[in-house]
């Protein structure tokens, strides 16, 4: 006789839907569209507060004439402040490593006539504050403007009844700060970078401790400061580098002991160079067995 199996039975529990089941995940998404719009929001008004009023104009154009930059305003918004929104930004223009940009950007015949018709307005604004200004009127012949292979050159020079600095310091003279702070606000619109560097005459001093190129140098960081906290002038970074050249570099014709000698220069660099420098002074790979030579465990002699 067979033997009896016993029999299986099988329960099925059907569990009720809770709060969230109801809903499902269809509330995360909405939440994630939440916050990334007030993000979105957030974003819209911190660029819009960082934005000067020439770009907010050129916005506000664009929004009322969708044709608004093909205009005499726009297209000279467009060329003067069309580098970007953010203080120090530089639209198209390389960095300094290389980005923003391509060097191809740098190289090209077009991208280097545009830098140079910028650099040329700047010059003239410069001068035309110059000219305008009651108090700057005075220094206009202590000021002059050149170009380099490396860009626009701007020296500022001593004369004997107008310095810049107190006698063997770096102190700067009142005036002295009215006209870095009028130089600056030209040299901050511009998308290149700046090389600052202070030069002395060839009088010595008697304390060996303290020499002309501890001078130039103090000097040349004071303008810069000056420069970089004006309103509307050199923003961060915009500064490549500081130098004190002390009497190496007198001015063309002039005796080294001349008043004329005592200068701050500032440089305007171009694309072009600024990109030569930057590949110049990246490091380049050593040969390899020089590299194999020096992996070599040191010699356990004593």
């Amino acid at each position: 006789m067979a033997e009896q199996q016993p029999e299986v039975k099988i329960r099925i529990l059907k569990k009720k839907g809770g709060h969230a089941a109801a809903h499902g995940g269809a509330w995360k998404v909405a939440y994630a569209d939440l916050v990334t719009a007030m993000m979105a929001f957030f974003l819209l008004m911190w660029l819009l507060n960082s934005a000067d009023k020439n770009t907010k104009a050129g916005i506000a154009g664009m929004f009322q004439d969708a044709n608004f930059f093909n205009s005499e305003r726009g297209k000279e918004i467009l060329a003067n402040h069309g580098k970007g929104i953010l203080p120090g930004g530089r639209g198209m223009a390389p960095g300094p490593d290389g980005d923003g940009g391509t060097d191809s950007t740098a190289e090209s015949p077009g991208a280097a006539e545009a830098e140079l018709k910028a650099m040329e307005a700047t010059a003239e604004a410069i001068e035309k504050a110059f000219q305008q200004d009651e108090l700057l009127q005075a220094f206009q012949d202590q000021i002059s403007m050149d170009f380099t292979d490396e860009g626009l050159r701007i020296q500022i020079q001593d004369k004997a009844a107008q310095v810049l600095f107190d006698s063997g310091s770096a102190t700067l003279k009142s005036y002295t700060l009215s006209i870095l702070k009028e130089i600056a606000k030209e040299l901050g619109k511009l998308p290149n970078r700046v090389v600052i560097g202070g030069h002395t005459d060839a009088a010595q001093y008697s304390n060996k401790a303290y020499t002309n190129w501890e001078l130039s140098a103090e000097r040349a960081n004071a303008a810069r400061r000056v420069m970089e906290s004006a309103a509307g002038g050199l923003r961060p970074g915009q500064v490549r580098r500081v130098t004190g050249y002390a009497d190496t570099i007198p001015l063309e014709g002039k005796d080294p002991k001349d008043p004329q000698n005592r200068r701050i220069s500032i440089i305007v660099v171009s694309a072009a160079s600024e990109a030569a420098e930057t590949k110049h002074q990246k490091a380049k790979p050593r040969d390899k067995q020089e590299s194999k030579a020096e992996t070599h465990p040191a010699d356990s002699r004593g």
